[in-house]
């Protein structure tokens, strides 16, 4: 068994908790498998035993990024991903990023992915093609990219999912999401660790079947405001103002 966990980040009652699970047990590379929850309740705690899962409670419910960070920390892994409950994986997934850590000394290792509907299939989305259009101009065909070419990566947008990263803690010691988002704190994440000088790798595949519903916590963080005003605070800090509104504007469209 490798050092490495996937902790799977459980909130209430997903329907689609059952179906991630079972891509994490089809890896190539086999892993130990974490629940972490705050809202506790059967059904995470049945699947998670299911397939022989540890789980673990955070018992202080603070936020989103307080959730993520619990997880992390709590793995107690060289190597971690944090799994977003209404995801699937490829099953080659895993072993595909731990390799690509160890062969270029990266700091955090990341895949593509693609868009499913409720079913598992394969779809797609205005936001989401813009999203593949901006990875294959600013990084194709490189896998280790210099900190200028993520930069222009994330100047457009959020296309860097979470649920698709590996970290290597033992490389980020000090690294934590922040509190001051819900929406947007790995777009935030990710270009602190670029301040920081850590390294980023990746695999062009789409080795992540990511979903967009009313269920997901995205949907609801766009219907309340939150995920307009990130954005915008995130535009602004990357670009002059009236550039980043105009980015901000447009970007919303797609939603």
């Amino acid at each position: 068994m490798l050092d490495h966990a996937f902790v799977v980040l459980a909130y209430k009652r997903s329907p689609f908790l059952a179906g991630c699970l079972d891509t994490l047990l089809a890896q190539t590379t086999p892993s130990r498998i974490i629940v972490s929850t705050s809202t506790p309740n059967d059904l995470i705690s049945d699947q998670a035993a299911r397939v022989g899962a540890e789980l673990l409670v955070n018992p202080r419910s603070e936020g989103i990024g307080a959730d993520w960070n619990f997880g992390l920390r709590s793995a107690q892994a060289r190597f971690v991903t944090l799994v977003h409950q209404d995801d699937t994986y490829r099953p080659e997934f895993l072993e595909r990023s731990l390799g690509l850590l160890r062969r270029h000394d990266g700091d955090v290792c990341f895949t593509g992915y693609q868009e499913i509907d409720d079913d598992g299939r394969p779809t797609s989305s205005k936001i989401s093609k813009v999203k593949h259009l901006i990875e294959a101009v600013t990084l194709t065909p490189v896998t280790r990219p210099s900190a200028l070419r993520m930069r222009a990566f994330l100047a457009f947008g959020a296309p860097l999912p979470c649920s698709s990263v590996t970290y290597d803690t033992s490389r980020l010691r000090d690294f934590a999401f922040s509190n001051d988002y819900e929406a947007n704190l790995d777009w935030d994440a990710w270009l602190r660790l670029i301040d920081m000088g850590k390294q980023f790798v990746r695999h062009p595949g789409r080795l992540v079947g990511r979903r967009h519903n009313a269920l997901t916590a995205t949907s609801q963080l766009i219907a309340n405001g939150c995920r307009r005003r990130e954005d915008l605070d995130l535009f602004r800090r990357i670009w002059r103002r009236p550039i980043g509104d105009t980015i901000a504007l447009l970007y919303r469209a797609g939603y």
